[in-house]
Parts: C-alpha cells; sequence; structure tokens
C-alpha cells in the first residue's frame, strides 16, 4: 500500500506541474487531475502472489527460499522408490524438525569420512561427504532503460519525445530471474517480453518487479513520464504602433512562444533570408531600414520536437506625414484696430505616403490641442493668432506646422467678458471651496476689462434678483449663500462667477471636565454646587458648529483673564471657585460660560477599639469613664472616603505626640489616661478627638 501511495504522489505531482504550464485550461485540468488520481487510487493493481519454494537448477545446484522450513529424509532405495524415513536429532531436537538455514547463498549437509561406493571401506585420505544447498532470500533487481532520441527531467517530471521504447533488464544474485512483471497505467501486471513501446502523448506510468526462482518478489519500482509528440507554437506580436502589415521604427518584435508540455527549449528567427539567429528578446524596428521586411520563425521543446516554420512579411514606415496650414476668410477694422470678421476659417491638409493619415490636430494661441475634422471659424479666439498644428499616420509617425501672425495688422478678436474678483474687509475662515464670514464682514467685488472697458457690474444671493453693486455689502442673517458676480463690458461680452458663502454668527460651545468625579455638594451663592478634592485639574474644551476654534480665556473669582493653554489646577482646600470661561472662533463669535465648584478640606474620621471591653465604669470630675485592666491595648483607625490617609499622631495626658505604629499598650495601673489624637489624609486634611479612660 505504502508503494501505491507513493506513485499515487509522484503521479500527482507531474499533473499538477503540467497544471501550472496550462493556466489558461485551469478548470479543464483541474478535473482531469481529480479523475486520474481517483482513478489510480482505485484501480492500481497490486503485486502478484509469489510463493515461496525450491529450485534446482539445469547446472543440478539445489536452491531453497531462505525462510522456508527443512525436513531431512533417508531412504535405501534411490530415485525415492525405498522407503522414506524422516531423520530426528537427538542432541538438537529444538532446531530440528523443521529447520532453518542460516546463510545467505552456500550451505552443507556433511558426513565425515567417505566410504567407497565398492569395497565399503574409508576412503583415505580423509574426505567428508557433502551435500550443498544455497539458501536465497535476495529478491532480484531491475533496471530501466529509456531507449529515445531525447528527454528532459525539470527535477518533477521527465518528459520524453517520440518513439520511446523501455528495456527492463534483471540481475539476480542466487537462484536466478523467472520473470519479470510490468504494469502501465495500472493494468494488470503482465510478464515483460520485450521492448515496451510508448507513440501517445499522455502521461505514463509503469510498474514493474522482477520474481527470482525460489519466489523472492522485487519491491515494485515505479516510474512515470510524459510523452510529448507535439510542437511548441510561436506567435509573433508587435509592441508598438502596427496598422494592418505597417509598423513604426518605435515598434518591437516579439516571438510569444507556448508549449504546455515539455517546455520551450529555443526559439529561431530570420530577417529578410539572413542566417537563423536563437531569439533572446525583442527585436527593435528601429535597426531595420525603412521598407518592406519579412521575418521567419520556428520554435523547438525540450525533447527536440520542431514548430513549422512561420513566415510574416511587414512594412517599416518611419516618414511622418507632410502638412499644410491655410487661413480662409476676411478680416475688418474699427477705430483704426483689425479685428477678426468671425468668419475667418482655417483649412489643414495632411498626405502620408505609406501607412496613411490617422488624424490632425490643433491648437489656438497654446489652448489644448483639440481633433481637427474640417475647416472651422475662429470665433472661439481672442487677441492675436497663433497656430500650431501636427499630423500622425497609422503607425504613430508626427508631423509639426506652426503659423504664427507677425503682421501688426493681425485680426483681434474680443470675445470675452470682464475679468471679475471679491475680497473680503473683515474676518474669513476658509475650508475647501467655501468660505465662513460674520455679519460684520464686508465683500467688495471688482471687474476690469482691457478691451473695450466694463460696462456693469451685479451680484445676486441665492438666485435672487440681481442688484447693482456700488459699495461693499455684508449678508447679516446666518446660513448657506451662493454669490452670483456678473460682470458685463461695452460689447456685451459677459462673466459670472460664483461663491459659496456661510455666514455664522454664534459662538462655540464651551465644555469644562474636571480630572475626578465630585465627592459631595454644598451650597455657594444660593445654588447646590460640587465638591472636588483640592487636587482636581478642570479641563476647557469648545466645539463650533462651523468654523474653527481660536482661543479660550478664563478668569478666578473675578481675577485677571488669563488665556486657557492646558489645565487648570492649584486649587485650595476649602475654598470656593466662580470661574468665568470666554470661547472665540476664528470669525471672532464669541460664547461665554461660567464653572461653580468648591474643594474639599475635611479630613479622616478616626475610630478606636480597645482589646478588651471595659470591666466598670467610674465617674470622674463630671464626667463617666470606661475602667480597663492594665493588659489592655489600644487600637486606633481612620476612613477617608476621597483621599487615603497619610498618618495618625496620639499624646497621652498632654505629654509628647507619637506617631501610630498600629497598637498602645503598658499603660499603669491607676492611672487616668486623656489621649490627644489627631489624623491626617495626604492632602493635609486634619481630624482631632480625644478620649478618657482609667486603668484599674
Amino acid at each position: 500500500m505504502l508503494q501505491l501511495l507513493n506513485a499515487q504522489k509522484e503521479l500527482l505531482e507531474v499533473l499538477l506541474f503540467i497544471f501550472d504550464l496550462n493556466f489558461k485550461n485551469m478548470k479543464k485540468i483541474y478535473f482531469i487531475i481529480i479523475g486520474i488520481v481517483f482513478s489510480q487510487l482505485l484501480f492500481a493493481q497490486q503485486p502478484l502472489e509469489h510463493p515461496k519454494k525450491t529450485y534446482q537448477g539445469e547446472n543440478g545446484k539445489f536452491y531453497i527460499q531462505k525462510s522456508l522450513p527443512i525436513y531431512l529424509y533417508i531412504s535405501t532405495e534411490p530415485d525415492k522408490k525405498g522407503e522414506m524415513h524422516q531423520l530426528q536429532s537427538d542432541s538438537t531436537k529444538a532446531y530440528a524438525n523443521p529447520m532453518y538455514l542460516d546463510t545467505e547463498g552456500y550451505n552443507t549437509f556433511k558426513s565425515p569420512s567417505a566410504v567407497d561406493q565398492k569395497t565399503k571401506k574409508i576412503h583415505y585420505p580423509l574426505t567428508d561427504i557433502v551435500f550443498e544447498v544455497y539458501a536465497d532470500s535476495r529478491a532480484p533487481r531491475t533496471k530501466m532503460k529509456y531507449d529515445v532520441l531525447k528527454k528532459y527531467f525539470n527535477g518533477k517530471i521527465l518528459y520524453v519525445g517520440k518513439n520511446l521504447k523501455i528495456e527492463l533488464n534483471s540481475y539476480d544474485v542466487h537462484s536466478g530471474v523467472e520473470q519479470i512483471l510490468v504494469s502501465i497505467d495500472s493494468a494488470g501486471y503482465k510478464k515483460y517480453t520485450g521492448l515496451l513501446e510508448f507513440n501517445k502523448e499522455k502521461v505514463y506510468t509503469v510498474d514493474y518487479y522482477a520474481v527470482d526462482n525460489v519466489g523472492n518478489a522485487e519491491h515494485p519500482k515505479h516510474k512515470s513520464f510524459s510523452v510529448d509528440l507535439i510542437a511548441p507554437t510561436t506567435e509573433l506580436i508587435f509592441d508598438g504602433e502596427k496598422y494592418e502589415e505597417h509598423i513604426s521604427g518605435r515598434a518591437k518584435l516579439i516571438l510569444k512562444t507556448e508549449d504546455n508540455i515539455s517546455g520551450i527549449a529555443a526559439t529561431y528567427y530570420s530577417i529578410d533570408d539572413k542566417k537563423y539567429k536563437k531569439y533572446s528578446y525583442p527585436l527593435s524596428s528601429k535597426y531595420l531600414t525603412e521598407g518592406d521586411h519579412t521575418i521567419k520563425y520556428y520554435s523547438v521543446d525540450r525533447v527536440g520536437n520542431k514548430e513549422l516554420e512561420k513566415e510574416y512579411a511587414f512594412y517599416v514606415d518611419k516618414t511622418p506625414p507632410i502638412l499644410v496650414d491655410e487661413i480662409m476668410g476676411n478680416s475688418f477694422v474699427v477705430n483704426g484696430k483689425e479685428y477678426s470678421s468671425g468668419r475667418t476659417k482655417l483649412k489643414l491638409t495632411a498626405v502620408d505616403n505609406k501607412s496613411g493619415v490617422k488624424e490632425i490636430k490643433y491648437s489656438i494661441n497654446n489652448d489644448p490641442y483639440v481633433l481637427y475634422e474640417k475647416p472651422f471659424y475662429l470665433t472661439t479666439v481672442s487677441g492675436s493668432l497663433a497656430v500650431a498644428s501636427y499630423a500622425i499616420d497609422n503607425v504613430g509617425n508626427k508631423s509639426v506646422s506652426s503659423e504664427k501672425s507677425t503682421k501688426s495688422s493681425a485680426a483681434y478678436v474680443d470675445l470675452t467678458g470682464p475679468q471679475l474678483k471679491h475680497k473680503y474687509i473683515g474676518r474669513i475662515f476658509k475650508a475647501r471651496d467655501t468660505t465662513y464670514i460674520n455679519k460684520e464682514t464686508k465683500i467688495k467685488l471688482s471687474a476690469f476689462d482691457a478691451e473695450s472697458g466694463v460696462k456693469s457690474l451685479n451680484y445676486s444671493l441665492n438666485g435672487g434678483d440681481e442688484l447693482p453693486y456700488t459699495e461693499p455689502f455684508s449678508i447679516e442673517k446666518e446660513g448657506i449663500y451662493l454669490l452670483s458676480i456678473n460682470g458685463y463690458d461695452n460689447v456685451d461680452n459677459s462673466n459670472r462667477e460664483t461663491v459659496s458663502l456661510v455666514v455664522d454668527n454664534t459662538g462655540p460651545n464651551i465644555y469644562a471636565r474636571f480630572s475626578v468625579l465630585p465627592i459631595s455638594k454644598r451650597e455657594i451663592n444660593g445654588n447646590q454646587s460640587d465638591v472636588y478634592p483640592s487636587h482636581a485639574v478642570l479641563f476647557l474644551s469648545a466645539t463650533d458648529s462651523k468654523v474653527a476654534i481660536d482661543r479660550i480665556y478664563y478668569s478666578l473669582n473675578g481675577g485677571e483673564e488669563k488665556m486657557f493653554t492646558g489645565i487648570i489646577d492649584g486649587f485650595k482646600r476649602g475654598k470656593d471657585y466662580v470661574i468665568d470661561v470666554k470661547a472665540y472662533d476664528k470669525l471672532g463669535n464669541v460664547n461665554s460660560s461660567r464653572v461653580v465648584f468648591g474643594t474639599d478640606n475635611s479630613g479622616p474620621e478616626v475610630f478606636t477599639r480597645f482589646s478588651v471591653h471595659p470591666v466598670a465604669n467610674e465617674e470622674i470630675g463630671d464626667e463617666i469613664v470606661d475602667v480597663y485592666p492594665d493588659h489592655v491595648s489600644l487600637f486606633l483607625s481612620v476612613i477617608n472616603a476621597p483621599i487615603a490617609y497619610d498618618r495618625i499622631y496620639y499624646s497621652i495626658n498632654k505629654g509628647k505626640e507619637h506617631k501610630y505604629q498600629g497598637i498602645i499598650d503598658g499603660f499603669k495601673a491607676g492611672s487616668v489616661i486623656n489621649m490627644a489624637i489627631r489624623a491626617l489624609d495626604r492632602l493635609g486634611n486634619e481630624t482631632k478627638k480625644d478620649i478618657k479612660f482609667k486603668i484599674e
């Protein structure tokens, strides 16, 4: 089964490689591969059964398959005519009947001191009687030889050409080869009788092995190869300008080859019947003379299949068309200056010697070139006339002709309206093609005409009626506007511009954010306001619905106004704050807001715990105090919601203040303890507590 899987793997690699070469037929080849692989898996032939046996060669030597059991019999009659007795071994009974040969090849059964068959006496010199037996466990070895003119191996697949014949030869070291068996394309194994011929273009698989005369079968060998009988194809492609059989002097001749099996070995070409050369890279027509040429070409694949020679005749055209331009019509003069009458036409004519004229293009007064179709009026040309033109033939050869007017009386045509301009007086903000202004911004319009002069300048808003422009104006109401500007010259040529405007009179929205959440509320200026720890940081921001933010200012409790640059901090404990904020956008629109809050100065809450319960109460002065045994210990603790506590101090009977370390004990019997306790948090907020008790 392992041999079968290896064979299928090899076959799959072959087919997948062919698939890579024939990518254009991907789907078809893919299904062929799947079908072949599965058919091979289902129907591949297993080696035949070959029983192990004995064999006596023509030279009289006796061979036995080495793993077979051996039983010895003895008879007093020749030719098996007498009674047969099986030999028994008393000394090596465990290894006899059956016994096995331990040595590959030559083995013997011996009897010492040979006896003369006639005298029945011991023969001298003493000689052993030896019976030779040859043990054989080694299978034959078979080699395959390809008889073909040319073959090619690409590292994955072996390709062979026409008239393939395969010869199988096998060698066996002991009993000799009984037969060679061969299976082609997973058909049943047959005895090999002579040369195998393969004359169809396809992928072949050959499985073969040999069997010797005692039944030792060689492990089947598998070979696969692709028979390629079809010559490659070569296509002539022109990279560059080509029209029918005409090519330009800039074109390249490309020989594109295709061979879907063994691949291309080489492509050869000849131009104008010169010696054939090996094709390596595109051939440039610039090295060919103008005129008629012929190219012949063919390709050879890697197993020697040669394509029939192909031939193509072409003409190399390097000459551009001849172009003539002509001004047709008349002109007239007004007030001493010559103007085009509007009836003037331009005519362009081109002729080409070979491939023919493809198109004519022209440009007037350095405008973009346009396609010439027929003589045309110059009514779209204003000012002095300058014409540039060129013609292109069907293979891209280009001719250039330029005719520029140099006469002082050259025609002049006024066909354009006034030049329009606008500008703003005051603040503006631009975003892409839209300008933002406010009600304070003035719009100033102007017009200029260097030819006949400006007659009037008007404007309109959002498609309304045109209004005559007399002085800069502003737009009061917020909204989106389309300003149309219309200018007219004294010959009624007009020009128009449109400007997108947005009027914005509203300041930005202001937002205040603290770095921490409020911890409580208290009344400030008659209102409930948030209370924050003094380490809180205040962030200010502003958002405008139309234009960018310019700056933010703030004042603290009526103090000096400052520009906001990042954060506001450094608040003092236990104070009330009123912060007035102003935000400006890029148009100068302003909005105001007020932030009211307080800061916290409450310290931690102090708790006391004794290690034992009081044993009694006693009146001392005007107070009832608890009485504890002298082994009592006192524990102190604090709770602080917003801020972590820092440390606790205590003093006894107005003595030295100590830092609390975790337990207070060692009280003297009979003493009255007046303890002052002071607790601080990380911000320095402080809480005090006094306790009084007596030691028994």
